[in-house]
């Protein structure tokens, strides 16, 4: 009888249930590699743990868990990436501050782009959590953050400024971002346009300003 119930083509997995927080993966996907591993499986035989990591090997998807319902089916709980960022021009970072590489042309929502060594990525956007809401409140949107080999921070807005921050760690960071903040507006010339800022003094910062037509000198301290 036993031996009967575990025959794949008596018992064979019929019903598939997918569900969860799916915006970047496709049932298509899905559905390809249960194809694959169920052709000669039972719903006794089949191997949840190893339909679990096949899944997850799928480019947009984070997490999985599966497990089996009587008499015939398979539950699915899918989870995708939730990425916040592009990440060296190739790949993208999630909100945990995880590397990964998914097809791109899914994403329909801006992201800012960041640059540096993998395994900092989760400092990176540590740092962008603590910066953003400083810039957001002056109306000034984060754009993109690259980490030199000595993690030194450089930091872009949407309107092409960019803020040299220096190395340190997020409250050296936000004070330097702060004390720039409170008198950027007016130190802001008629008709000038920020090139870039260099914060990493102590009690100031210098202004490098872009070039204009006629312009002798360009540095300003603050």
């Amino acid at each position: 009888m036993t031996d009967k119930m575990m025959n794949a083509q008596d018992m064979p997995v019929s019903t598939l249930q997918i569900i969860g927080t799916r915006p970047y993966s496709s049932d298509l996907e899905i559905h390809q590699v249960l194809w694959e591993l169920s052709e000669n499986e039972s719903f006794f035989s089949l191997n949840v743990e190893d339909v679990q990591q096949r899944l997850e090997n799928i480019p947009w998807i984070k997490r999985v868990a599966v497990r089996r319902q009587w008499p015939n089916g398979l539950i699915i709980h899918v989870t995708d990436q939730s990425p916040v960022a592009y990440w060296n021009e190739t790949q993208l970072l999630n909100d945990s501050g995880e590397v990964f590489s998914a097809p791109t042309d899914r994403i329909s929502s801006w992201l800012p782009h960041f640059s540096g060594a993998d395994d900092i990525a989760s400092n990176v956007l540590s740092g962008y959590r603590a910066l953003w809401p400083l810039l957001e409140s002056e109306g000034l949107t984060l754009s993109e953050i690259s980490l030199t080999p000595r993690q030194s921070w450089n930091v872009t807005l949407a309107n092409g400024s960019k803020l040299v921050l220096g190395r340190g760690n997020d409250v050296i960071r936000n004070v330097r971002m702060e004390r720039f903040l409170k008198v950027y507006k007016h130190v802001l010339p008629q008709g000038k346009q920020i090139d870039y800022v260099d914060l990493r003094y102590d009690a100031g910062f210098a202004v490098n300003w872009k070039k204009q037509l006629g312009d002798t000198a360009n540095n300003e301290q603050g």
